[in-house]
């Protein structure tokens, strides 16, 4: 599957251009009979999948009786979350994998090494404004 690198509107300190690419792409989460589509992030730097509360809320995840976990970003500061196993769409392709969701404003859909890496193979090529990504 190849996926175009969004532009978003950000004036690029270094290059002097009016955006910014971003690895960003169409995917699907379900839940038991509920499922939604949204707009996430790939991020290598992640450790695992990070999606905000409301998508479970949406998805009728009662995340007080998943595993609570605690874990730090880029700032180092202590984030609560809650892990739920879900299934992942993206093409053609429905895999389950962990999701850790957290009330973070700050936070969209990160897809990251644990739950999206270890699925897929995935190449990005900047230059092209591409992203290829192939199941495992």
């Amino acid at each position: 599957m190849k996926f175009r690198y969004r532009k978003i509107n950000l004036i690029h300190p270094f290059l002097r251009k009016k955006y910014i690419l971003r690895p960003i792409i169409p995917v699907s989460l379900s839940f038991q009979q509920s499922s939604i589509r949204y707009e996430a992030l790939i991020d290598s730097g992640s450790d695992f999948n990070i999606f905000p509360t409301e998508i479970a809320q949406k998805l009728n995840i009662n995340l007080k009786s998943r595993k609570r976990i605690y874990f730090s970003g880029i700032e180092d500061s202590s984030i609560e979350g809650h892990i739920a196993n879900i299934f992942l769409g993206l093409g053609n392709n429905n895999l389950k994998t962990n999701v850790v969701f957290t009330d973070l404003p700050s936070v969209s859909g990160i897809l990251g090494q644990n739950g999206f890496f270890d699925l897929f193979i995935v190449k990005f090529d900047l230059v092209r404004e591409e992203i290829e990504i192939k199941t495992r």
